[in-house]
């Protein structure tokens, strides 16, 4: 019977029927490895107190984004993580996110970034350093008054659409970044690669609502060895090995051409800096009678389109956590279902600002029937790719009525200004 219904792998079968003492121990324990992990990982990210800072831009900030990677290689420097078996699993500990967030409010935009309330001093004493200008508030988060659940917006009449990007090649390979931004006229005169997002938020009407999220999490620098990885390649390509009479060995290289001598050059300079594990999520809200299901799944993704450049990364919609399934992808049927639960998901994903889990168990266990939970990844990004995507706008951007502005210049920050909460003293 074994034999007729397994067929070929009925030998394996046996065997495995034969000897599960051996192999049922170790795969109940691997489980329950995973399984317990888990649990104490959430209960650790449960557990975090956090805490929403707006950054508000003054008429004039008379700093380039090279600010923002100064103040992104600063932050890196705050990683933590698990240290021995009771930090990870007693503790459950995990490397600490933070959400870079630019957010538009019928064409209002705002810039926030959502941090855990432990690291708000150095996040704030950091963006001071390096933009003396602005202002930086602790505010009550906006999210607070959106609804819980997908039903609950659709019930308001509302209609949402969500998706996260990623990159469409390997990590190494860097965006196009600010260094690369010149005005064309005149190679002088660097232009703000943040301008043409915040022309396309601040075109949205009166009661849409764009929302994008940029989840970083500081990496180890195990990340580089996928760079060193790339860059021996590009040395390498083209080259060909060869014999001579005598035997001996040689290798006839290519010239290069100066686009790929850059690329090369580019690489290298990418790898040189901190790396942040990366995710970035949108989310469109809008009433039903006013939703522009175009603007929803083209015009926020190609307002990231800038950043690609020739023989260098670029950035594309993640379909597998996406809003919307089709009746030609798998499972093909319960369309209307597996969109929903879709957007419950990205949806919830997105009031807790959620990056994606650690371990499979974990995934395995967040995921239903009509969607499993394995689309979502990170991808890594160095200080001036993320200093490119987020920071305050250069004054060239700020002519433009598309933001909230300080009128008044800040004065220092008082002597004595606790860094750490746990500098703070208490009351008498």
């Amino acid at each position: 019977m074994i034999q007729s219904f397994f067929g070929d792998f009925a030998p394996i079968v046996i065997i495995l029927g034969r000897y599960w003492w051996l192999w049922v121990g170790p795969l109940f324990f691997v489980a329950f490895e995973r399984t317990w992990l888990s649990w104490r990982q959430a209960l650790y990210k449960s557990a975090i107190e956090w805490t929403l800072l707006e950054i508000k831009i003054p008429r004039q900030v008379g700093r380039s984004p090279k600010a923002m990677d100064q103040f992104f290689a600063a932050l890196h420097t705050v990683r933590n993580e698990a240290g021995d078996l009771f930090e990870k699993y007693r503790d459950g500990e995990v490397t600490l996110w933070f959400s870079l967030e630019l957010v538009s409010f019928g064409g209002e935009i705002h810039f926030f970034i959502r941090t855990p309330k432990k690291h708000a001093g150095v996040i704030t004493a950091n963006i001071y350093a390096n933009y003396p200008s602005v202002e930086i508030e602790e505010t009550e988060d906006y999210l607070d008054v959106f609804p819980r659940r997908v039903e609950d917006l659709q019930d308001r009449g509302l209609d949402m659409y969500g998706s996260e990007l990623k990159l469409g090649k390997a990590d190494a390979l860097p965006i196009r970044t600010y260094t690369q931004f010149e005005d064309a006229l005149d190679e002088t005169r660097d232009l703000d690669p943040i301008a043409s997002v915040l022309e396309v938020f601040s075109k949205i009407k009166k009661r849409e609502h764009v929302c994008t999220q940029i989840l970083i999490r500081p990496a180890s620098t195990i990340w580089r060895e996928k760079t060193d990885k790339l860059v021996k390649e590009l040395r390498e390509k083209g080259i060909k090995k060869t014999k001579n009479a005598e035997g001996d060995e040689r290798e006839d290289r290519p010239i290069r051409t100066p686009g790929e001598t850059d690329l090369i050059k580019l690489v290298e300079a990418n790898a040189a800096k901190a790396g942040y594990e990366t995710v970035i999520r949108y989310v469109y809200l809008a009433p039903k009678v006013e939703f522009d299901e175009g603007f929803a799944k083209r015009g926020i993704v190609a307002s990231f389109n800038q950043y690609a450049g020739q023989n260098l990364n670029y950035f594309t919609n993640n379909n597998a956590v996406a809003t919307q399934t089709k009746w030609n992808q798998f499972p093909f049927f319960f369309t209307k279902e597996r969109t929903q639960a879709r957007k419950e998901r990205l949806y919830r994903n997105f009031l807790l600002r959620r990056m994606p889990e650690e371990s499979g168990a974990s995934r395995l266990l967040s995921s239903s029937l009509l969607h499993w939970n394995f689309g979502a990844s990170t991808f890594i990004m160095s200080t001036e790719e993320l200093a490119t995507l987020f920071h305050p706008p250069t004054d060239a951007v700020l002519t433009a009525p598309i933001l909230q502005r300080v009128d008044s210049k800040r004065l220092g920050p008082s002597a004595g200004l606790p860094i750490f909460r746990e500098d703070a003293q208490p009351e008498k």
